[in-house]
């Protein structure tokens, strides 16, 4: 368990470190893997979220899912990349936090993901992403800062805390 101390001083909720939905790269299920190739590599992501035409996350795509989709044992079948649409090859069991998830689970899950797909509970509509850059930046501000955040500077004892 983060210490509460700690956890208040490196944010207050999800919203504070998340990328909201308007400015995240996304396709729809229904575009077609040549659309889906375009926008990974003009935003030069790896992994980009899979939205259906109401908002609601459906999973996760990448250039390695839309290439193994079009491809068979000896060829590259170029003509499906305009007939198959992302909801057939598309991961669909992205992980997901919503925005009352604390940051133990997050930090967790970014542990092995770049970035976390935020849902409402209600509906699994998409709200935005936590990316794992975005919670490094705010401790390495924490950390930078730790000793001028007097609330904290009086509370701790510094002589306990590396202790192993």
């Amino acid at each position: 368990m983060i210490d509460p101390l700690i956890e208040d001083a490196l944010w207050n909720n999800v919203e504070d470190i998340m990328i909201e939905a308007d400015n995240v790269a996304n396709v729809a299920t229904t575009n077609t893997l040549n659309h889906g190739l375009l926008v990974l590599s003009q935003m030069k992501y790896s992994v980009i979220p899979v939205l259906t035409p109401k908002s609601k996350l459906a999973g996760l795509v990448s250039m390695p899912l839309i290439i193994n989709g079009v491809m068979t044992d000896d060829a590259f079948l170029t003509d499906q990349l305009d007939t198959m649409t992302i909801s057939e090859i598309m991961y669909d069991n992205p992980v997901t936090i919503n925005l009352d998830s604390d940051l133990e689970e997050i930090l967790h899950l970014l542990i092995d993901n770049n970035f976390i797909c935020v849902v409402s509970e209600v509906d699994n509509h998409f709200l935005g992403i936590v990316t794992r850059s975005a919670v490094i930046k705010r401790f390495n501000k924490f950390v930078h800062t730790f000793s001028k955040q007097t609330e904290l500077k009086e509370v701790v004892d510094y002589t306990t805390i590396f202790q192993s």
